[in-house]
């Protein structure tokens, strides 16, 4: 658990700090929403390569795909609550900060999800 957490949490380190800088750039261009989405689906591209490379799943076509739907399924999910946040809950806060707390939010449910994913990966290969 210790080896997947470093490499997860090095992996989720990059990915937040890119998306903010990315989120921070688009912001100025787009509305924050758009913004949103635009970061969302790079850092998705980023993220998806990433965890491969660091061999935190088997690079196989049933890997991908799973890891395919988790990711997309997190993106939307990124992207839904950023907006309910910016639109209806916390419309006095900046943008940054209601993006900075959808990031924390997905990374905790993500490192959940991921690693029972890994582990499920790890007793299905070893029976």
């Amino acid at each position: 658990m210790i080896k997947f957490l470093y490499k997860y949490g090095l992996i989720s380190i990059l990915s937040f700090l890119i998306s903010n800088i990315l989120f921070y750039f688009f912001e100025k261009i787009f509305n924050p929403s758009i913004a949103s989405l635009i970061t969302i689906i790079i850092i998705f591209m980023v993220n998806t390569q990433l965890l491969f490379k660091a061999k935190l799943f088997n690079k196989n076509k049933k890997n991908y795909y799973k890891l395919l739907t988790l990711s997309i399924s997190f993106r939307v999910f990124e992207y839904l609550l950023f907006n309910i946040l910016y639109l209806f809950i916390l419309t006095d806060l900046k943008t940054n900060y209601i993006f900075f707390i959808t990031l924390v939010i997905g990374f905790l449910l993500k490192f959940v999800v991921y690693y029972k994913s890994s582990l499920d990966e790890k007793n299905i290969e070893s029976k």
